[in-house]
């Protein structure tokens, strides 16, 4: 068994090119070749198509991949904790995340990791909430931080309630006022994230049973912020990216309040690796050091 071949596999895959893994893992073309190859003969079957635009995985590729990425991180897992034994602190995390939580926490919390464990390779991957889910349920993650929920296959740990707020242009009628009643957005003129990248903002819509007239969606913060500042409508963002970047849009507290719960998840407690176990804490230091948002004790 090749950990080197598996590898190899999986970074083609993701890559959807030969040349494009061999440079990523630093190999020749033909040596990731010779090591495909080979795989599929120790296999019995071949596991990649090629295509004009790259390769992508066959039908038995895709029935192995989430084996081979488990059997990957297993071995990962090993690597860290025999190097740990041994008293150096070296590996690799793979962290999936909200981009909001990515320009906001991430910086604080790896500035404090890394002065730390130096020798700790960490990925960062932002996208949507169903992105996140994704990447952590085929292991393709290590650890996520968004607005995950408990039942989603995959162990959750709460840590933070972020507000919800509304956003309205600054000429709007209500921007002077101390709170925005979300009765006002039933016919308003609404940018609304796009399905899969806020589920908590669907849901807020959905609960207080508002049918805003959706003239724009968008899965980028930034761009929402721009278009309700520019008076194209009003939305619906979290406190954590409103406080992160200044805006000419106005935030105004709900009423009734709404907010997210931020937290961690992972693939199964019982397999985290100790480099990802070790950047748990760090989150979970940080989030207990903020102000104006509540913890969840919660041990981990």
């Amino acid at each position: 068994m090749s950990m080197q071949k598996y590898q190899a596999f999986v970074c083609a895959v993701e890559k959807g090119s030969l040349s494009k893994a061999a440079e990523e893992l630093g190999y020749t073309q033909s040596g990731i070749s010779h090591m495909m190859k080979s795989l599929e003969e120790e296999v019995g079957f071949p596991l990649l198509v090629r295509t004009a635009t790259g390769i992508r995985p066959n039908p038995e590729g895709e029935l192995l991949l989430p084996y081979i990425r488990e059997l990957l991180g297993s071995n990962e897992n090993l690597e860290q904790s025999i190097s740990a034994i041994r008293g150096v602190d070296t590996g690799r995390i793979r962290i999936a995340s909200f981009f909001s939580v990515a320009v906001s926490w991430l910086p604080w919390i790896l500035g404090e990791f890394r002065r730390d464990y130096p020798n700790v390779d960490v990925q960062i991957i932002e996208g949507g909430a169903d992105e996140v889910e994704s990447l952590v349920l085929s292991r393709e993650a290590d650890l996520c931080i968004y607005t995950g929920r408990e039942g989603r296959g995959f162990d959750w740990y709460p840590l933070y309630r972020d507000p919800l707020l509304a956003v309205v242009p600054p000429d709007h009628p209500l921007a002077g006022a101390e709170r925005f009643p979300v009765a006002e957005l039933e016919g308003a003129e609404f940018i609304l994230p796009r399905a899969g990248f806020d589920v908590d903002i669907h849901q807020v819509l959905e609960e207080a049973g508002c049918n805003p007239k959706i003239k724009f969606t968008s899965c980028n913060d930034y761009a929402i912020m721009s278009m309700v500042a520019a008076g194209l409508g009003v939305s619906i963002l979290s406190k954590l990216i409103l406080d992160s970047f200044p805006c000419k849009a106005v935030a105004l507290p709900m009423e009734p309040a709404f907010s997210r719960i931020l937290g961690m998840g992972v693939p199964a407690d019982r397999t985290v690796s100790p480099a990802t176990r070790n950047f748990m804490r760090y989150v979970r230091r940080y989030v207990g050091a903020l102000s104006g948002g509540e913890e969840f004790r919660q041990d981990v």
